[in-house]
């Protein structure tokens, strides 16, 4: 038996914003009704990101101090529509508002510096 092994792959750098308070519950109410994300994965909280291929995904995000937080749970993405704005402003990743209390202070304004990795699990086999 191969053991597993844990893949950090480096998705997004820019800025990191926040939901208004009460938004990511509703989003994810939303998802897991239309079965589009499983919150039983381990994970300690709940993000978007600009492309919905991660979406139902966790991730770290690495502040600009270079401390991780995670894993979250990749629960919302942007839509079609506003992929180039989020490109030019530089977004990585949307915290739920408990997040961006916790790690980044405030939901007002966006945190530069950041990155997000995507968590994979390999088992050496393709």
């Amino acid at each position: 038996m191969k053991e597993a092994a844990l893949l950090l792959v480096l998705i997004a750098t820019g800025k990191a914003t926040a939901y208004r308070e009460g938004i990511m519950d509703k989003v994810v109410q939303n998802r897991v009704e239309w079965g589009q994300i499983d919150t039983s994965l381990p994970h300690i909280g709940y993000v978007a990101l600009a492309d919905k291929k991660y979406l139902g995904k966790r991730v770290l995000l690495e502040l600009p101090s270079g401390e991780k937080v995670g894993p979250l749970l990749v629960a919302d993405c942007g839509r079609e529509q506003d992929q180039q704005h989020l490109k030019d402003i530089g977004f990585a990743i949307d915290l739920s508002y408990e997040l961006a209390m916790k790690y980044i202070k405030t939901a007002e304004k966006p945190l530069p510096g950041v990155k997000v990795w995507l968590i994979s699990v390999g088992n050496g086999e393709q």
